[in-house]
């Protein structure tokens, strides 16, 4: 089904928080157990790349991006899994641990994830972060 979301993202590097907005169009299916939210990224470093978050029994996540920056991530509450990140210049292998995963979904009417997580390469924190989705199903017709 088409909607608007707006995806609110903020990273904590060394203390300081910084927060990032992005609102558009996404194609969101399934069901409250098992639901795909799927976006065309619109900053400029990830542009036409093409984003797609699967949620799992309302606890897992899995956001795959594939154009300029190929990347799966895999998170689930309480583990710590790897992901290769493919950027233009080379991979990167780093740790993702997720701290907490929230969703809410109701086809059609309402869908809310929430997620934190953090970020390491070679056993050294990069960063602390969290994704809010909220999708707007009155805006797209």
């Amino acid at each position: 089904m088409n909607c608007v979301i707006t995806l609110c993202d903020y990273h904590n590097v060394n203390g300081e928080t910084e927060k990032s907005e992005l609102t558009t169009t996404a194609q969101i299916n399934g069901t409250a157990d098992d639901y795909t939210i799927v976006y065309t990224e619109q900053s400029e470093e990830l542009m036409g790349c093409m984003t797609t978050v699967h949620v799992e029994n309302a606890e897992r996540v899995t956001i795959t991006r594939e154009g300029a920056y190929n990347t799966e991530m895999k998170m689930e509450k309480g583990k710590r899994n790897l992901c290769c990140y493919n950027t233009p210049v080379g991979q990167i292998m780093m740790g993702v641990h997720t701290t907490a995963v929230r969703s809410e979904y109701e086809e059609g009417k309402k869908t809310v994830l929430d997620f934190s997580y953090s970020l390491d390469f070679n056993n050294e924190l990069l960063s602390k972060n969290r994704i809010k989705i909220n999708a707007d199903y009155k805006e797209v017709k």
